[in-house]
Formats: structure tokens, sequence, C-alpha cells
């Protein structure tokens, strides 16, 4: 259990400023474990399991030049300059600061949160060579299948030996320093706060029905949007684009049925797709098996 006061401490110690908007508590802010691994001299993995009790914010005083943020589970929220972005699980997120550069988050009380944050400090992004841009901003993504599937062991077993752990973190860097695309300072596209609720309204629709047939011209009238707006402000705000999202939520319900034993011709029917041979080149794409290996 970790209470404001053990909070308070390690902000103290990583240099967060923590507030607890919610001064009526126990006391007790979260449950389970926060872990820190010292990779080599400037790189560090904090590994954080926890079910947040109690809502509070924090803000970063003083950043790390390369930080990589992971959500495995649950839901977390930064703001840097007034821009704020959305991570939900599988989503990454490559945070390149300045000194003296604050940017906040938000953890929302009675949900499950497992993070990875990787930080490097120019002593290491040295040794490695990492080639950063200088300036502040970030770049959104997704967690390629065979990387997810990598750290959903590592979510699973957080006493893995240290070389492992190592060789992890290397394949973050590698990905997040790949996907870094030449830049805006922080987002390219402006998205305002009633506008990213709408979008959530159209992600949480597509997450429970992602069977169903959908156009875009009817996803942005849930949107209360143009559709080429729709596109791009979701995917600056999901750091995938909407069809994307669509084919992934039907190959996760899809692996799901093929686990409880439904046919692959089963599983392509109940998931939207009319061709069985579609979503066998598809699913192996994705999850780099062919979806008759699940079969039990």
């Amino acid at each position: 259990m970790f209470t404001h006061q053990d909070l308070l401490a390690f902000g103290r110690r990583y240099a967060l400023d923590y507030r607890f908007p919610d001064c009526a508590g126990s006391g007790n802010i979260l449950q389970g474990q926060v872990e820190e691994f010292r990779l080599r001299p400037g790189m560090q993995l904090v590994c954080s399991n926890v079910r947040v009790i109690e809502p509070y914010e924090s803000s970063s005083l003083d950043p790390a030049p390369l930080s990589i943020i992971i959500v495995l589970q649950g839901r977390v929220s930064l703001t840097l300059r007034g821009e704020t972005v959305e991570l939900s699980e599988q989503m990454a997120l490559t945070l390149s600061l300045e000194k003296e550069v604050q940017f906040d988050a938000l953890q929302q009380a009675g949900q499950d949160l497992r993070v990875l944050t990787l930080s490097l400090d120019h002593v290491a992004l040295d040794q490695l060579q990492a080639p950063i841009r200088r300036g502040n901003g970030w770049f959104i993504w997704r967690l390629p299948p065979h990387l997810y599937q990598g750290l959903q062991l590592f979510r699973n077993d957080m006493s893995l030996a240290k070389l492992y752990l190592e060789g992890l973190s290397l394949q973050i860097l590698s990905q997040g320093l790949k996907l870094d695309k030449p830049c805006a300072s922080v987002c390219e596209v402006r998205i305002h706060p009633k506008e990213r609720l709408r979008l959530e309204r159209v992600r949480d629709r597509i997450a429970a029905h992602p069977q169903a047939e959908y156009s875009l011209n009817e996803l942005a009238q849930t949107a209360a949007m143009s559709p080429s707006s729709l596109r791009s402000k979701f995917k600056a705000c999901y750091g995938q684009t909407l069809f994307d999202f669509l084919k992934e939520q039907r190959l996760q319900m899809a692996r799901d049925y093929l686990l409880r034993g439904f046919s692959v011709q089963q599983a392509a029917h109940f998931t939207g797709y009319s061709y069985a041979t579609n979503f066998t080149t598809a699913f192996r794409k994705h999850f780099g098996v062919a979806p008759s290996s699940l079969i039990r």
C-alpha cells in the first residue's frame, strides 16, 4: 500500500510534484508494486503494477531527456504545454524534453494500472549513440505484436533476469526511436477536450461491437465531426487510424473465439470477415501465427 507520504517521498527522489485532489480520503493512494531496475548508467526501467485507490496528479520537474512510456493496462492522461493525450492498453509514447520543461499526468481512481517507463539521461544516450532530436515533443505509437507479447510475459513475471530486462528495454528504445518522425513541438492536430469525449464514444462503440459493419460517414456522425476531421483527430489521439483500430479489435475478438475452440471459419464469420482467407492473412500478419495454431 502506498500512502500520500510514500508518493511525496517518491517525488523528492524523482523530482515529481504530487497532488491529491481528494484530501478527505483515507490516505491510501495506490495498492500494488512499483519496481525500479537500473540497467546501465543513466538508463532505468520503472514498472508500476498498481490499483489506483484515490485520484492523484503529478508533474515532472526535472524530466529525463528521453522517456518512453508504455501502457499495458488502464488509462493514463498526460499534458504538455496545454496539449493532452490519453494512452490506453498497447499504446506507447516517446517523450523528448529539454531541462525545466514540465509535463503533467492524471491517474483516475478505480482502475488497475500497469505501466512501464524507460528513462535515459545524456550519458546513456551518448553511450548507446541514440539519435534523438533536440527540443520538446512527443510521438504516440502502437506496440507491434511481437513486442507486446514480450511485454505480456514480463508483466506476468516481475522477477525476470536483469539481462532479459535490458534486452527488452533496448527493443523498446529501438522501436520508440525508429517511429519518431520529424514532428511539431507537441502534437500536429489540436483536439478540444469535448472532441476527445466524442472520439472516446466512437472508440468505445467499436470496441464493444467490432464485428459490426461501419462506414466513415456513420462514425463521423457519432463523433459530430466531418469524416476528414474524425480520421485525423482519431489518429492524433490514439496513435493509429480508425480502421486499423477496428481491424485490431476484430482480430482480438477472433483470437478469443479460437481459444474457446471455434473453427477458423466461425471466428472469421463472427468478427465480420466475409472470407476466411482474408481473415487468415490479417491474423497471421498481426499475431505472427496462423489462426489454426490457436485451436485446441
